[in-house]
């Protein structure tokens, strides 16, 4: 099974069990990518802004780095509101669950109610994925109206592929964009490098989406 598929069944199994902890994995994982690009950022540039809008240039590493940045910053932020919101309605239905349900005499076990509440709490956290879910695709729709859906995504993933690969070891921008490759692949790194071009071009892109 390839790395990124094993990490989205076990985040799937986290949320199973106690709703909302995927997301919390999830926004934890995109909050220190953010970290330590800044860092990669800081160190190469010596510089600390945020992207500011608009189109990459092939050889603008910075930008390129800035820009995945504010996409990991909006997946940290997002998800783990998502995951706080699944696991408050998790706990808000087991609780009105074992108000509701019927203590079990000697055994002092909570029934019927307990399953009752909870399965209301999953049933909160599948909304609020569903209605996530909608929110995205409706996003994406517009872009796509416009023309510019993934059009960002694209050029960052160009950009750090031909700075890392078109440049001299040595070079700021070869080596940031060498070292935020592998901040963003993570262990997918080499396999991905192993790829043709374009297979690759294509899934660092897919690694930059916000959700």
């Amino acid at each position: 099974m390839p790395t990124y598929l094993s990490r989205s069944v076990g985040k799937q199994v986290a949320n199973h069990f106690i709703p909302g902890s995927g997301d919390f994995l999830s926004s934890a994982t995109a909050d220190l990518k953010d970290k330590m690009l800044s860092e990669i950022q800081q160190k190469f540039f010596q510089s600390s802004a945020n992207y500011s809008g608009g189109d990459i240039g092939l050889n603008d590493a910075l930008k390129a780095i800035q820009y995945v940045r504010s996409k990991k910053h909006t997946k940290s932020v997002r998800t783990a509101t998502k995951g706080g919101i699944k696991f408050a309605g998790f706990v808000a239905g087991a609780v009105t669950g074992a108000t509701l349900g019927s203590i079990i005499p000697v055994a002092g076990t909570i029934g019927g109610g307990v399953a009752g509440g909870v399965g209301a709490g999953v049933l909160v956290s599948g909304g609020v994925t569903g209605l996530d879910q909608i929110k995205q695709k409706t996003k994406g729709i517009y872009k796509f109206l416009r023309g510019t859906r993934g059009e960002h995504r694209s050029q960052a993933a160009s950009t750090l592929l031909h700075c890392q690969a078109s440049l001299p070891d040595g070079d700021p921008k070869s080596d940031a964009s060498h070292e935020a490759l592998i901040v963003i692949l993570g262990d997918e790194y080499e396999e991905v490098m192993a790829m043709p071009a374009q297979k690759a071009h294509d899934r660092i892109a897919d690694r930059l989406k916000s959700n």
